[in-house]
């Protein structure tokens, strides 16, 4: 099933709400996000006109993706009083369907997987005993 978290990416003056997969594999070492071609399309960052071109490890081998110069600000949606937001970095992966949140961001949001089969999860500042479901 996987964890996937409600999002709120912004680009300028454009912004889109997503489901976005906590992904423990997409390691970086910096704020790095990967968005289909949809998504990208919707914050107006497709087709690409200024991206650098970047070859990344993925599991399934080797691919290229395109790293914006803008960066964007992602913010986790909880729907309580506080919701993290933070500067990010976007690459854009013609080869996935859905956003990808790297283990430098779920770490910077507070998120804390508790069952990735099941899809469970809780936020760092939510009260002992919090279970959240994953978005769909």
């Amino acid at each position: 099933m996987g964890v996937r978290v409600k999002v709120r990416i912004e680009v300028g003056d454009r912004a889109v709400e997503v489901p976005a997969l906590v992904n423990s594999g997409f390691e970086s070492e910096e704020p790095d996000i990967a968005l289909p071609v949809e998504v990208a399309v919707g914050l107006g960052l497709w087709p690409p006109t200024d991206f650098r071109l970047e070859e990344v490890d993925t599991a399934g081998g080797e691919a290229l993706v395109y790293a914006s110069p803008r960066p964007g600000r992602l913010r986790l949606l909880l729907g309580t009083d506080y919701e993290p937001e933070i500067a990010c970095n976007i690459l854009v992966n013609p080869h996935i369907d859905e956003v990808l949140l790297s283990d430098y961001v779920i770490d910077e949001l507070g998120i804390v997987v508790l069952s990735f089969r099941r899809g469970l999860w809780r936020h760092v500042r939510d009260p002992e005993g919090t279970v959240r479901q994953s978005a769909t």
